[in-house]
């Protein structure tokens, strides 16, 4: 028998804790042909779930959210497959949120004012390989970065005995660009939170830089995590 060359939908999960926004992505997609959304969750803790069972090509993931958040969610579901494309579809630009996404792995970074073919646009452009990053998005990426980076070089230059980052050390650097607060952390790794604020500083030390967002923003670029 000949093949086919009938191509299959492209399966989507939608995970958002709003009722409204998954619905009315929901209805978009059914009018998009080529799309077929096999799921939906409430939190990050069902996109888990329901990413290991339906096995979707992309999901678009919200990022506030109770029980599990879309930043652990989307470590979680990368670290067990890969080859899963994630989209952060959120209503904030917030610098914590934006290098939380991107470390845990996230395909592209969208803000919920995205037009619906651009949108269209971008799964399609992840699904290919590529990543995309809201204009805002990358400025702000940009901004941060560009600063750090040529501060973090400088300071080598100054000194080759730049200190190293012990294991625990890269581990709360880790959770720092993942989103973690310094409860958070300490929560994690079962740490007082006085132990937690030590390392923080330290680590805000030996980086040469003066917030855990420029932290983050040089644990992304350098490569530290």
């Amino acid at each position: 028998m000949p093949e086919s060359n009938e191509q299959k939908n492209l399966r989507i999960l939608l995970v958002d804790d709003h009722a409204l926004v998954r619905r009315g992505m929901k209805g978009q997609f059914i009018l998009e042909p080529g799309f077929d959304v096999v799921g939906e969750a409430t939190d990050g803790a069902q996109a888990v779930e329901l990413a290991a069972q339906l096995l979707p090509d992309v999901i678009l993931m919200d990022i506030d959210m109770p029980v599990m958040d879309g930043i652990t969610a989307t470590q979680q579901i990368k670290s067990d497959r890969s080859t899963i494309r994630i989209l952060a579809l959120s209503a904030f630009d917030n610098d914590t949120q934006v290098m939380g996404m991107l470390a845990a792995g996230a395909d592209g970074y969208c803000l919920k004012t995205i037009e619906w073919e651009q949108l269209i646009a971008v799964i399609q452009l992840i699904l290919q390989g590529g990543a995309y990053l809201d204009p805002k998005i990358a400025e702000k990426v940009s901004r941060m970065l560009r600063p750090v980076v040529v501060a973090h070089k400088a300071s080598i230059s100054e000194s080759m005995q730049q200190p190293v980052l012990s294991n625990r050390e890269r581990e709360i650097l880790k959770l720092i660009a993942n989103g973690y607060s310094n409860q958070g952390i300490a929560d994690q790794l079962y740490l007082s939170l006085g132990t937690v604020k030590s390392y923080v500083r330290m680590i805000l030390n030996k980086l040469s830089v003066d917030d855990r967002v420029q932290a983050a923003a040089i644990a992304i670029r350098e490569g530290l995590i």
